[in-house]
């Protein structure tokens, strides 16, 4: 799982602004969950995620490239935010709508994994799984990260 979030260090990163999209839309269907940032909830989460959309019958390409894409955000929420973790999902239009919240203001970046690294991939993971991903600061403080999978 990634932990690469902005800070010091040799890796060559960006950061991924907020980006106004149709995002903004009103979900057909969507639920929220919220808990401790503890690491045996990245995995309850994943479990969680994967169950919902199930549930909803959408394929199984677009299912998958959403579970890994939550997974890797909520890992880094775990691991490098500050708890509690929000996560939000919501299917409408044919698109599987997810967020992850955090109290930290550390924003995610895509860094340039060298081929010896066995971290620093999840946002590279995250930007090749979904349609589009963006960051934003939230007002009472910590960070969103959201994302879209076509479905």
């Amino acid at each position: 799982m990634d932990g690469a979030l902005a800070g010091p260090g040799a890796l060559e990163a960006r950061t991924r602004p907020e980006r106004r999209t149709a995002v903004n839309r009103p979900p057909a269907v969507s639920a929220r969950w919220q808990f401790p940032a503890q690491p045996v909830h990245a995995r309850m989460a994943r479990i969680w995620l994967e169950a919902w959309i199930a549930d909803r019958g959408l394929g199984q390409d677009a299912c998958y490239c959403a579970a890994v894409a939550f997974s890797e955000l909520v890992t880094n929420a775990v691991l490098h935010g500050a708890g509690p973790v929000t996560v939000e999902v919501a299917i409408a239009a044919g698109r599987i709508e997810c967020e992850v919240s955090d109290g930290a203001c550390d924003l995610p970046v895509v860094c340039q994994a060298g081929d010896d690294d066995e971290h620093h991939r999840g946002m590279s993971l995250v930007e090749a799984l979904t349609a589009d991903w963006r960051v934003r600061l939230r007002p009472e403080g910590g960070k969103a990260v959201a994302f879209v999978v076509e479905a």
